[in-house]
């Protein structure tokens, strides 16, 4: 007696599509063959913002990744696996086709946002690189023009109101610093524009950190006739320069770092017996210190630090000289993850796996 077969049942557009904004990239990638209308969507721009969203909202950073750079050679490892294994692997990136292996040539990561990395190559050369999905973009020139000694720095950002990633370049070629010149690049419109000159002495070692729609650096500004070291910022929407103070206590360190953690500004600053870690209450404008890494030993009080992640539940992962440090606040633990198929660590960044396109 024959039986009739059993239908496979089919779940419903808006559960499918629910599932896979969940997914990691590489598996949506792959998943792109398995239709037409699943090409269709994975490739949208709807999709896109969709599991960006919910890779932000996730809670063990299966989405989380840091580039890691080591004089020139990027790799990238699981910032999940940093946290939660004592032995993490470096993997190998596809930077490869930007020539940057030539001996003549070097590469810095110069900003991160939504899973887009700018590279800066032989110092003026941008582009936007996507190392999930590989796909890049150089940007057009930005016409200004870097004679040696010349002061420059970078930082990436995001505009909700025009749904646009902008690069800001920050160009200096007098030799008392005083006046910045400030060009902003909008990949919607592909082109670089000047917007007002930022006076004032900076310290901009590092790329601009972006949160809540502003760039943010350090500098001593004359803006508002303030003076000392306060961070300064760059609204994306407005194009306006803005100065937020930092804590007194802060300033009397012997340097102070700026990062971005859960959506988050804190600053890092070093002490002569400890390092503290303030973080910008944003509903009321005021600076919060949520952890104090005490010094056990020379190497965490002699190495340069920088604090990647700051979580909520008291842990912090460092960048001390070479070497990841995970302090945990609640028992005021150390541990050393290690880093298989690696060399010496010049600088790290943090990036969100995504499917964000730099070709809009």
């Amino acid at each position: 007696m024959e039986t009739q077969a059993t239908a496979i049942p089919k779940l419903p557009n808006d559960v499918v599509i629910e599932i896979l904004t969940r997914l990691p990239v590489k598996s949506l990638l792959r998943f792109k063959c398995v239709c037409k209308s699943w090409l269709s969507l994975i490739s949208s721009q709807e999709f896109a913002k969709s599991h960006l969203r919910n890779s932000k909202k996730s809670s063990n950073f299966t989405h989380h990744r840091i580039m890691l750079n080591y004089r020139g050679n990027l790799k990238q490892c699981s910032v999940q696996s940093l946290f939660y294994e004592p032995i993490s692997d470096a993997f190998d990136t596809d930077y490869y086709h930007y020539s940057v292996r030539d001996s003549r040539n070097f590469v810095w990561v110069v900003g991160s946002c939504d899973g887009l990395i700018c590279l800066a190559i032989n110092k003026k050369d941008l582009i936007l690189w996507n190392p999930s999905t590989r796909i890049s973009k150089k940007l057009p020139d930005f016409a200004v023009k870097i004679n040696f000694g010349s002061y420059f720095a970078y930082g990436l950002g995001f505009d909700k109101s025009s749904n646009d990633y902008k690069v800001v370049g920050f160009f200096n070629n007098n030799r008392d610093l005083s006046e910045v010149i400030v060009k902003i690049y909008s990949l919607k419109n592909d082109e670089w524009k000047r917007i007002k000159n930022f006076k004032g002495r900076w310290l901009m070692d590092d790329p601009a950190t972006f949160a809540n729609g502003k760039l943010h650096w350090i500098s001593n500004s004359d803006l508002e006739l303030k003076s000392g070291w306060d961070i300064v910022s760059l609204d994306l929407e407005t194009e306006e320069y803005g100065i937020l103070e930092m804590p007194a206590y802060v300033k009397s360190g012997f340097y102070s770092r700026l990062g971005a953690s859960e959506g988050s500004l804190y600053v890092l600053c070093s002490h002569l017996s400890n390092a503290e870690v303030w973080i910008m209450d944003d509903c009321n404008q005021s600076w919060n210190k949520v952890v104090t890494i005490p010094y056990i030993d020379d190497f965490l009080k002699y190495t340069y630090k920088r604090a990647l992640y700051v979580l909520k539940n008291g842990e912090v992962l460092l960048l001390c000289g070479s070497k990841f440090v995970i302090f945990d606040s609640r028992d005021c633990s150390f541990r050393y993850p290690e880093i298989r198929n690696s060399g010496e660590v010049i600088t790290a960044s943090t990036y969100l796996e995504s499917l964000v396109s730099p070709l809009l």
